[in-house]
């Protein structure tokens, strides 16, 4: 436990600043978005930044793992030490999501900010909606990880492979064509959709606002989208053997 405690400190310490910068990136995109608000004197103009910056933490845990991935590689410190390979992946991984529910907080935090201060006209506060499109952008950001610490592992797995190392690239496209063609494919058989939708969570549908002449507006949807579980447990499963997958292929001792 100490042993992970301490590698968690390590992955923290070389990638803290990364984090402090993305959250003065948000920072400074908000300060913005007041800046044109009041510039232009449409305050709803605000809202759509915090829209924006919203979907922005999309693409930061991805990021994080990238970054410190390509670090623990230039480095191949993860080659010389005792503990298993899972753990090295588990604490960056770890550490990657605690950044991106930061973020997140850091943005609704904003949001709040934007509303007592009246620079939004919102009838009431959307914390529902924004608890589920909080937890849809985490729930994708971390999938998407999956998908890099596999990408990542694969590609230097296969170095050791003198016909393989020039093509890794190719061998990556290919496995990513196949999986979303082959979904695609999946999903237009009637059967499979039967399934798919055979247990189902309601979610609200969301909400609209829109700029015109006549002044802001905001329209709430009262209606639910039923949300399959079954789909949602596929992605939990898949997750989690990509992680096992990545593991396994760091296990091998590739050199980087």
């Amino acid at each position: 436990m100490k042993s992970f405690q301490g590698l968690l400190w390590k992955d923290y310490f070389i990638s803290r600043m990364w984090f402090f910068g993305w959250i003065g990136i948000i920072t400074f995109l908000y300060a913005v978005g007041v800046g044109v608000s009041k510039y232009f004197e449409e305050p709803g103009v605000i809202f759509l930044f915090i829209v924006m910056l919203g979907f922005m933490q999309l693409a930061f845990l991805p990021i994080m793992l990238i970054a410190m991935l390509r670090l623990e590689g230039r480095t191949q410190l993860w080659l010389h030490t005792p503990l298993n390979c899972w753990k090295l992946l588990l604490s960056k991984t770890l550490l990657a999501f605690i950044y991106s529910i930061v973020a997140f907080l850091f943005v609704d935090l904003l949001g709040v900010l934007s509303l007592s201060l009246n620079m939004i006209d919102f009838p009431y506060l959307p914390w529902k909606e924004s608890i589920w499109f909080n937890l849809v952008l985490i729930s994708m950001a971390v999938h998407l990880g999956s998908w890099i610490l596999f990408y990542w592992t694969f590609y230097h797995s296969l170095s050791k492979y003198p016909r393989l190392k020039n093509i890794r690239w190719i061998l990556i496209v290919i496995i990513y064509f196949v999986y979303h063609f082959g979904s695609a494919i999946l999903v237009k058989f009637q059967w499979i959709n039967d399934i798919l939708n055979a247990w189902t969570i309601k979610i609200p549908s969301g909400m609209f606002f829109e700029i015109g002449p006549e002044g802001n507006q905001f329209t709430v949807n009262d209606e639910y989208l039923n949300f399959p579980l079954l789909t949602l447990i596929i992605y939990i499963v898949l997750t989690l053997f990509l992680f096992a997958l990545s593991s396994w292929l760091l296990e091998r001792k590739v050199e980087v």
